[in-house]
């Protein structure tokens, strides 16, 4: 495996990578990924120097007004997207910050990604969100809840409940 990807370090990020490409071996993706690989870590200096977003809090509201919008036209990517660059430019502690998290939540229940979707909620409540939007938070986390329960997440295959169709031995109740 080593010999054929490359040398991976021996540490936490380098194990998920070797199991990653055995993973996507199966459908050759796996050499296109180390290559990838290789090419960052050979030109490691060049991506030091990326400078980070600086926060502001109208640049993520601005960001964040594009998500909804996208996201009332059901073009639920591109709104995660601009939910995402809203996160990131979001000031630390801000509701703009709780507010880009709730309406990211929002887009993954469209997607039927519940858990995704309960996650982004958590970070919502982690993060200062509106006292006066919660009971909207409330409701969304309620809905996730419930089609987790139906079964019904998108990595979830719905195995309905079989009846008993004999009768119960009383004897032996667990047959």
């Amino acid at each position: 495996m080593e010999e054929e990807y490359g040398d991976f370090p021996k540490n936490a990020i380098g194990t998920m990578i070797r199991k990653m490409l055995t993973m996507l071996d199966e459908h050759e993706i796996g050499p296109k990924l180390s290559v990838c690989y290789n090419f960052v870590l050979k030109h490691e200096a060049l991506l030091t120097n990326v400078p980070e977003p600086v926060k502001n809090n109208d640049r993520a509201a601005q960001l964040r007004q594009q998500g909804n919008r996208l996201y009332l036209a059901k073009r639920y990517a591109k709104a995660l997207e601009k939910y995402n660059e809203s996160i990131c430019y979001a000031e630390a502690g801000s509701d703009q910050l709780a507010i880009g998290y709730a309406n990211r939540s929002a887009v993954y229940f469209e997607q039927g990604e519940y858990e995704f979707a309960l996650l982004n909620i958590r970070f919502a409540r982690d993060h200062n969100y509106p006292e006066k939007l919660t009971a909207k938070l409330d409701a969304r986390e309620k809905n996730c809840r419930k089609k987790i329960d139906e079964g019904l997440a998108k990595d979830n295959v719905p195995c309905p409940r079989l009846g008993i169709n004999v009768e119960i031995n009383p004897k032996i109740p667990f047959l």
